[in-house]
């Protein structure tokens, strides 16, 4: 028996250590030395001086010992992790193990080499860990995938099937009264049973279907690509399968089961679907009495097939043509231009244009939303550039994101590319952005918006009121404009909420430096309240419905998209409302007053005056008291909650006195005539009522055009914060990279020196300090003091080559000077390595 060799004595060291240690030597690589680790891990106690292949036939047959030797002969070291092998155990047969060991090669050892094995028994660790991994994905009984896998490759299949056009077969199994077979076979019996059907069903579906156990005695199958008729054959010989009888204490025991299944995609497009689908066909089955099968022929609604069709058809016009885009105006409510325009994705469908809504929801169902974003954005960038071509250079081009496209990888080099491929500038774009995206994880859009904003990309979020952010991460977000959503807007201005609402986010949006779109607009009253509180644009079918490129081109040309009345700082013709229920006095005041220069709107009665003003702007109200449903004072009541604003005159009859006393004490009337009137004394009030109303406009428009001053303050104080967030970003980065190049420099082998433009050394990396280390301080340092042979005048343009003798060696330098390619002005000095002096080497 060879010994351990010598200079491996300190492996018996390692007799008791947690893991095996062994040592082999020789061509036959004959055992030296083995702990008893080792021993107990191979289920041999004998092993000193016989080979490995003597002692440990049934590992050498598993493949180590080639690996071994191959090891041996090469020196490389042999690293094997969670290595499976099959061992003897000192009780008899074997055991199947896994270890993790190390084979490291003894190259000059007498006896042609050896090898040293280190290593650790990790069939615990390696066994637990593929049952978590098992037990995650896999029913432990049965074997069989679990919910949670079949759903994983039921969503995979779909997703098959969607693209091919193919049809999907779902269904659901329950066996039937098996609680009273459990409690017939006990708990084991009822075991043994669940496992035998399992694989009865997987023989009977065949090797193309996923079988998979869902809960207690549920079973899921999945079919893909048969036709119905098949599968529902396939499936009976799964339903025969089961019924066949089990033997339990020499008794048959029958067990059979119900089926309910469903297709796609008549009974449903996703996973959810058309699992509710098949559990619905099993609800029928069972109805019917146990052994019974349905299939689910619930068919969608005509809706539910027009989109699964017209999810085909947008996969079809994204790599072929039929898309186009409409385009919304948005309109400045201080100039009245148009100022934006709003891009919206249609389809030409077989039934006619398809709306951009309803095609958005359908690019989601089927995760097209990135490619058909990534289409809008290219489209509108090009015919941006057309419009700024025709000279409407100032116009932005508006295009939403959706949630999909802004969780893409390179986002911002593909917005890049579209804007690079189109012609159009980043400056020129608007973003649009849902609340819904705050819901992820805020640092990461924040971080993201901010790589967009920096581009010159103008950012809105969309809807706002509607989402799931706080104002705490409104804060945070680099968005340039805030657009109301039209829910809020359908009840302004009549509903007091409604609007203290909206006048509440137009506030909030100005605090923050946003400006503030209101998107939905439909009526001219909701126009002018939004203009008379400070909102900065408007957009919705009042201004214009979404229309193709050549209808947008002509309403550009057309001009401003308001009239002048409707702006923020208008000062217009006054509008005086008539109301009265009877049309002779109604014409008698119209011929009164159509020479004064008034702008005029009637109506017959109260609830007409109400609808007159929810659609116009109206400065003074001359209103009869004597009205069927509501009285003058009614009216003009309900008129001062709403549009406190206007100016209220109520024409009344003496035996009415003291009701239109108590109105006018209350606030509700300005002032009340009589009848009959006198023409010149209504006149004459009516000119007083127009210069209070116009004086009141003055006090309101000085009062905007102070809160838009502090808006474009708050707006310019917003992006000087931004641009600072941006520069100090930008100076650390810096400082961490001349900390960088510092600290590179510092170690280059070669001695380097820097002088500023008036010839003062300012930096002297180790090899130069240590270079100079008997010459005093060197930073600080005058050039020529160390170089006395240098010229007067250092050299601009050209590097002067010199040498120059320092601690009895002579070094070759060269003085180049600084700032072709950057801001930096002086000269850098470069020294070669020293050389020992010579005699004759002249001195700089």
């Amino acid at each position: 028996m060879p010994p351990c060799p010598e200079g491996y004595v300190a492996l018996e060291w390692l007799e008791h250590a947690p893991g095996f240690v062994a040592c082999l030597v020789g061509p036959d690589l004959v055992f030296a030395h083995a702990n008893d680790a080792y021993k107990r891990l191979v289920g041999r106690e004998e092993l000193i001086g016989l080979p490995f292949d003597v002692a440990l036939p049934e590992v050498a047959e598993q493949g180590v010992l080639p690996l071994l030797k191959s090891a041996l002969a090469t020196g490389d070291r042999l690293i094997q992790s969670a290595s499976p092998v099959r061992l003897a155990s000192f009780g008899g047969g074997t055991q199947l193990r896994y270890v993790d060991f190390v084979a490291q090669p003894i190259p000059h050892l007498e006896g042609g080499g050896g090898l040293l094995i280190l290593g650790s028994d990790v069939t615990m660790e390696t066994v637990s860990q593929r049952d978590l991994q098992f037990s995650l994905t896999h029913d432990v009984l049965t074997g069989l995938p679990n919910h949670a896998l079949f759903r994983d490759r039921l969503e995979h299949l779909l997703r098959r099937a969607a693209r091919a056009q193919r049809p999907l077969q779902v269904a659901a199994l329950q066996l039937d009264l098996f609680k009273r077979v459990n409690a017939l076979v006990g708990h084991e019996g009822g075991e043994r049973i669940l496992r035998e059907i399992a694989a009865r069903i997987e023989r009977a579906a065949g090797p193309d279907a996923t079988v998979a156990r869902d809960s207690g005695d549920k079973f899921l199958l999945l079919l893909e690509g048969d036709l119905q008729p098949n599968a529902a054959a396939r499936i009976q010989d799964v339903v025969r399968a089961v019924a066949e009888p089990f033997e339990h204490a020499e008794h048959a025991i029958y067990v059979t089961c119900c089926v309910g299944g469903a297709a796609f995609p008549l009974s449903g497009q996703t996973a959810d679907s058309l699992l509710l689908a098949a559990d619905r066909a099993l609800a029928c089955a069972q109805e019917a009495g146990a052994g019974m099968q349905r299939w689910d022929d619930t068919l969608p609604d005509d809706a539910g097939l027009t989109r699964l069709q017209l999810g085909f058809a947008l996969r079809e016009a994204l790599a072929g043509g039929g898309l186009f885009l409409h385009y919304q105006p948005r309109v400045d409510l201080v100039s009245g231009e148009i100022c934006a325009v709003e891009a919206s994705v249609c389809l030409n469908g077989e039934g006619g244009a398809v709306s951009s809504a309803m095609l958005n929801g359908i690019a989601e169902e089927c995760g097209l939303s990135a490619e058909l974003g990534d289409w809008v954005l290219r489209a509108a960038a090009a015919q941006g550039a057309r419009w700024h071509a025709m000279g409407y250079t100032g116009l932005r081009i508006a295009v939403n994101l959706s949630a999909r496209q802004f969780g893409m990888r390179d986002l911002e080099g593909a917005i890049v590319r579209a804007l690079a491929d189109g012609g159009l500038p980043a400056s020129c774009l608007d973003l649009g952005l849902t609340e819904n995206l705050l819901v992820e994880d805020v640092d990461r859009v924040v971080e993201g918006l901010h790589a967009l904003r920096h581009l010159g990309i103008r950012l809105c979020l969309d809807d706002f009121g509607t989402g799931a952010s706080s104002l705490v991460n409104l804060q945070r977000l680099p968005v340039d404009v805030l657009k109301i959503d039209g829910s809020f807007l359908r009840r302004v201005p009549d509903d007091d909420g409604a609007a203290a609402v909206v006048d509440a986010i137009v506030t909030m949006g100005h605090s923050l430096g946003m400006r503030v779109v209101g998107d939905g607009v439909e009526r001219e009253g909701q126009c002018e309240f939004l203009a008379r509180h400070m909102c900065d644009e408007v957009q919705g079918d009042f201004v214009s419905k979404p229309v193709p490129f050549e209808a947008m081109a002509a309403l550009l040309q057309a001009g401003p998209g308001l009239a002048p009345r409707l702006l923020r700082f208008n000062r217009t013709q006054p509008t005086l409302l008539l109301v009265d229920d009877e049309p002779s006095i109604l014409s008698s005041l119209r011929r009164l007053l159509r020479g004064e220069g008034y702008r005029i709107l009637t109506a017959n009665s109260g609830k007409e005056g109400l609808q007159v003003l929810s659609e116009h702007t109206v400065d003074v109200i001359v209103s009869d008291q004597r009205m069927p449903e509501m009285t003058g004072v009614e009216f003009l009541r309900t008129v001062r909650q709403s549009y406190p604003d206007t100016v209220r005159i109520v024409l009344s009859g003496f035996t009415e006195l003291q009701t239109v006393t108590d109105a006018v004490n209350a606030g509700a009337i300005y002032k009340f005539l009589t009848k009959p009137w006198d023409d010149e004394q209504l006149r004459s009030h009516i000119q007083e009522a127009v210069a209070y109303g116009a004086m009141a406009n003055e006090n309101h428009l000085l009062t905007l055009e102070v809160r838009t001053a502090n808006q474009k303050l708050a707006a310019v104080n917003r992006q000087l914060e931004s641009v600072l967030a941006r520069q100090q970003s930008e100076i650390e980065r810096g400082e961490i990279s001349l900390d960088i190049v510092h600290e590179a420099l510092d170690n280059v082998p070669v001695p380097v020196l820097a002088s500023d433009d008036l010839g003062m050394i300012v930096l002297a990396n180790r090899a130069a300090l240590t270079l100079f280390a008997g010459r005093g301080q060197v930073l600080g340092c005058d050039v020529r003091q160390l170089f006395p042979g240098l010229p007067d005048q250092l050299p601009v343009g050209e590097v002067l080559s010199f040498e120059h003798h320092v601690g009895g060696k002579r070094c070759a330098a060269d003085l180049r000077p600084m700032g072709s390619g950057s801001q930096s002005r002086g000269w850098l000095i470069a020294f070669a390595a020293p050389e020992s002096a010579g005699a004759a080497a002249p001195a700089a």
